[in-house]
């Protein structure tokens, strides 16, 4: 086993001076299964934790924060669907009090903090809204986080129902101005960049409902595969736009697992998921060969690892330890994927002590960085239940320990 070595200075900037790669060249090192300086990491951080380590940092820059923990290199820029009728109703006043309406020309589609991460939405009252999308949510308790209400295919019957809804298509994906351009800058500047696309498994569920969605895979498929066939086409687009500038890797986000199982089972996953994400990244990979595919679900994701393989993806995204033992999927796949999470978000790092969360950083990068294939991060959101020392010591724990041979 490659012996991992502690920096000898105790002061923020530790594990600097042994640094020798440059952030982009230590992610595509990790990525290519050789040894970097040390493990990249990456971080996803709910508003309010964020907040309150810019207070902690002295700054009111998210990505001085994120030089402080010493994440470094990632960029996000990504195409996105313009709708572009209910973008001419956007204000960034949150609906008052009471606010009543009955159509979308007499509602205010607006913008507000917290769960919503400044979301476009039509208000109906302060609680409640709906996405451009026509999907209706609802803050939860302190507006922390987004309740599903309702979708706009919940009633559908009917393969012509589904078709009835006004699908976005290629005329509504925006890239950003001067993609190509953008892209190149970044990667100029030493960024690795990424663009993200939804799961369509995702959107057909708060399309159609929870329940109705995995009625679908069992007894109405050809109402599945009418949505799936027009949101597949969608996500696309959306990845050819963002191959066609140059970025690096493609997040296909969204749950298809629980604690315990897929949420469909791998037989229909396969039957009607997979073959779909084959064609996907054949269509992107006809324009970008070199084009890095990472999928992230939440839950035990193990019986799907094979397939999403077989398919192309090469990045797994976040291999939550109280479902997925890192090392054993390391021992499996670590060959052909590269891990990413693999830091205890439910466990260790709100309830551990600063030490709990030190050792299992540093388990995590003996057992599973060693030849490169990780990144190492928690495995989700970071909550704002978590202590500040925790997630300070979870990133310095991995920016300090120098991979040597």
């Amino acid at each position: 086993m490659m012996p991992v070595a502690p920096p000898s200075a105790a002061d923020p900037d530790r594990g600097r001076g042994f640094e020798t790669m440059t952030p982009r060249e230590r992610i595509l090192t990790a990525l290519d299964h050789e040894t970097p300086d040390h493990t990249p990491t990456d971080g996803w951080f709910h508003p309010e934790i964020m907040g309150r380590l810019q207070a902690h940092f002295g700054t009111d820059s998210e990505e001085a924060v994120m030089q402080c923990l010493g994440i470094e290199g990632w960029s996000s820029l990504s195409a996105t669907v313009w709708f572009e009728q209910f973008d001419k109703v956007a204000t960034t006043c949150p609906a008052p009090a009471g606010a009543a309406a009955t159509d979308l020309d007499g509602r205010r589609a607006t913008a507000r903090d917290a769960a919503s991460r400044q979301q476009r939405a039509v208000w109906f009252d302060r609680d409640n809204f709906e996405d451009c999308w026509g999907i209706r949510w609802r803050l939860g308790e302190g507006g922390r986080y987004v309740e599903w209400r309702s979708g706009p295919l919940e009633d559908a019957g009917s393969v012509r129902d589904i078709e009835a809804y006004a699908f976005p298509t290629a005329d509504h994906v925006r890239g950003p101005a001067d993609y190509a351009a953008e892209v190149a800058r970044l990667k100029n500047q030493d960024r690795y960049v990424t663009a993200a696309i939804d799961n369509p498994f995702k959107r057909y569920w708060h399309l159609r409902g929870y329940e109705n969605a995995l009625m679908d895979y069992l007894g109405d498929p050809e109402l599945l595969e009418a949505g799936y066939d027009r949101l597949f086409a969608l996500v696309t687009v959306q990845a050819l736009c963002a191959a066609r500038a140059g970025v690096d890797m493609i997040k296909c986000v969204g749950d298809v697992a629980m604690q315990d199982r897929i949420i469909m089972g791998r037989d229909l996953w396969q039957r009607y998921d997979k073959p779909r994400w084959a064609r996907f990244i054949d269509d992107v990979r006809a324009i970008k060969s070199d084009m890095v595919f990472f999928f992230h679900s939440d839950g035990k994701l193990t019986d799907l690892v094979d397939d999403l393989i077989d398919v192309g993806f090469t990045v797994i995204n976040p291999i939550q330890p109280e479902c997925m033992e890192p090392v054993e999927i390391k021992r499996r796949y670590g060959d052909r994927i590269t891990l990413h999470g693999g830091i205890s978000l439910q466990r260790t790092l709100p309830f551990g002590s600063v030490d709990d969360v030190r050792r299992e950083v540093e388990r995590l990068i003996r057992d599973c960085g060693r030849d490169g294939g990780l990144v190492a991060m928690p495995s989700n959101v970071i909550q704002p239940d978590t202590p500040l020392e925790n997630v300070i010591a979870c990133f310095h724990a991995a920016r300090d320990l120098r991979l040597t041979a």
